[in-house]
């Protein structure tokens, strides 16, 4: 878990201006050391223009300093303009995923770098005795403002195209897909390897004997399970371990969130298998799926809602969803059952199914927008776009879930434009799917 410890500090918004900062700190002591050797062999190799005087290199250094601090504050300003506009138009989770953003926290760590660097060259720098004794820091000090204004103007274009709901939603979908690909394996991979087999015996045995429980010393949400460290404590103690709770679930202080099985009396120390585990105040698109689709249905619920009004993001949001469950149907979820290098029963999870995932991406979006026919014919666009993307049994899962969504909507508030047009999404499902068997129009009657 301490890799878990290093991940969470590196993601923190503070990590990459604290390394740039204490960069920049070194830059200034090398820097000082480089001139005072130039200085002190007089080797003056470089054209006089690369020198300035004691007073015009204080003149150059205050200037950079002040100018530094205008331009950084000019970016704490838009960064807060751009999540005060995620908190009011689009969802309190995205946030995240602008603060959480490396360019954004590289321009930070720029700038504060080019106050430490500005400021440690003022500070340090000292006037000599002799008149005509020149300084190189200053050139120095003045190339790295040229970058930070180039990186002021790059800045500037990335919250232009951050600020777009187009390219939030393309971000968050990309996270959530990456997520996937890194949770699950595709089919064809999954078949060359050895997967543990849904029936074990050792279930049945460990019926017949009550767990033991090991509580959570802390609460937050789980957001980070090292299944490898897991499957190792388990297999080093002789242990089968249940894990109680799922990623992106809430823990208090006190739940249970481990129960184990020994085959003889003995415990595992509790802290070893807590620290396979990561909590957080908040959940993370790590591996956390369901969370990066319950992005994407907050922006669009907050869309179609009265106040915005505005089907064509929730559609755009909706569409996406479709790719997110097209991605999740090549690939294999595995059962909930883990097993050492022997094939011995080892770690026991919260089971999980593509149904799951397909009804969390639509269950609310359903319910709140049952009278929008561009609403309910871009669902059933989705589930169509899920069934062509995958050539497995999910099939008649999409299916179903599609006359469940239909069923939620009235077909009396509907024209007959509006039926020919459900009608006609219905019918593309139903190829995808192969059942146009099923196939029945909806009618106003």
């Amino acid at each position: 878990m301490e890799h878990n410890k290093f991940k969470r500090i590196r993601s923190s918004f503070w990590f990459i201006p604290t390394f740039y900062g204490v960069g920049a700190f070194l830059a200034a002591i090398i820097t000082l050391i480089i001139d005072r050797t130039i200085i002190q062999g007089s080797a003056m190799v470089l054209p006089y223009f690369f020198f300035a005087s004691y007073e015009t290199s204080v003149t150059i250094l205050s200037t950079l300093v002040s100018s530094m601090l205008t331009m950084t504050t000019i970016t704490f300003s838009t960064i807060m303009v751009v999540l005060t506009t995620y908190l009011s138009n689009f969802s309190p989770r995205t946030l995240q995923n602008f603060i959480t953003d490396r360019i954004t926290k590289r321009v930070l760590g720029i700038f504060v770098g080019g106050i430490i660097y500005f400021i440690i060259l003022l500070l340090l720098i000292e006037q000599s005795s002799q008149e005509d004794v020149v300084y190189l820091a200053p050139v120095f000090a003045v190339i790295y403002a040229i970058v930070c204004v180039a990186y002021f103007v790059f800045f500037i274009h990335h919250v232009s195209n951050w600020i777009l709901v187009g390219n939030l939603i393309q971000h968050i979908t990309t996270n959530t897909l990456t997520t996937i690909d890194r949770t699950f394996l595709d089919f064809e991979e999954a078949n060359h390897g050895d997967i543990a087999s849904w029936d074990s015996w050792e279930l049945d045995e460990i019926k017949m004997k009550k767990p033991i429980a090991i509580r959570s010393t802390k609460s937050g949400y789980l957001q980070n399970i090292d299944l490898p460290d897991l499957i190792s404590v388990a297999t080093n103690k002789d242990f089968i371990i249940r894990l109680e709770r799922d990623i992106g679930e809430y823990i208090d202080e006190g739940t249970v969130i481990f129960s184990y099985w020994a085959s003889m009396d003995s415990s595992p120390d509790s802290h070893i298998l807590l620290n396979t585990l990561s909590l957080g105040t908040e959940r993370t698109t790590d591996q956390d799926i369901e969370y990066g689709i319950q992005k994407l249905v907050e922006i669009a619920l907050r869309a179609i809602s009265p106040g915005i009004n505005d089907p064509n993001t929730a559609i755009n949001c909706i569409n996406r969803l479709g790719r997110v469950l097209s991605r999740l149907g090549q690939k294999h979820i595995p059962h909930p059952l883990y097993h050492d290098e022997k094939k011995n029963l080892r770690v026991i999870t919260k089971p999980i199914t593509y149904d799951t995932y397909l009804y969390k991406s639509f269950y609310q979006i359903r319910h709140y927008a049952k009278e929008d026919v561009s609403v309910l014919g871009s669902i059933l666009h989705s589930l169509e776009l899920a069934a062509d993307g995958n050539k497995h049994d999910t099939h008649e899962t999409i299916w179903e879930f599609g006359q469940f969504v239909i069923r939620g909507f009235d077909p009396k508030v509907l024209d007959k434009f509006d039926h020919r047009y459900i009608n006609e999404k219905l019918e593309r499902l139903a190829n995808a799917t192969g059942f146009q068997d099923a196939f029945h129009p909806i009618s106003h009657e």
